[in-house]
């Protein structure tokens, strides 16, 4: 198989590219993961999408440390597994969603968790057709 970034010359700046996007990915991987792990500690419950969406962050980063190969212990994987992992990672992702849309739509709820400064009230203009209305 031929590889388009492979090169055989020393100082190859298209790889040293590469890798440093690469490191940027996963230090821009980890702060959404902190952020969501502690929104997931603070809610307490498992069965919160901060938890959930902190679990599929873990399992993408997981697969971005195995596609870099730069830890010795993942270099006996297959090459392609880091890649296997993202795909896996996206495939939770979207059946994380669908559960949720699937168990909202039943239960007649919103997919949208309604904040504590809403308290319940809807925004969308009942109230004030209905204070018009009586004048």
């Amino acid at each position: 198989m031929i590889n388009i970034f492979e090169n055989n010359n020393t100082g190859n700046s298209t790889s040293d590219f590469l890798h440093s996007m690469s490191d940027i990915t996963f230090i821009l991987s980890l702060i959404p993961l902190v952020i969501f792990i502690w929104l997931a500690i603070r809610s307490k419950n498992i069965k919160a999408f901060q938890f959930q969406i902190s679990i599929f962050i873990t399992v993408y980063i997981l697969g971005e440390i195995i596609e870099n190969n730069r830890i010795a212990i993942f270099s006996t994987l297959p090459p392609d597994i880091g890649s296997q992992i993202h795909i896996g990672s996206a495939i939770f992702f979207a059946i994380m969603i669908w559960f949720r849309f699937y168990y909202a739509e039943k239960r007649g709820k919103k997919m949208v968790e309604s904040s504590s400064i809403d308290n319940g009230k809807s925004n969308d203009g009942d109230s004030s057709r209905s204070r018009s209305s009586n004048n």
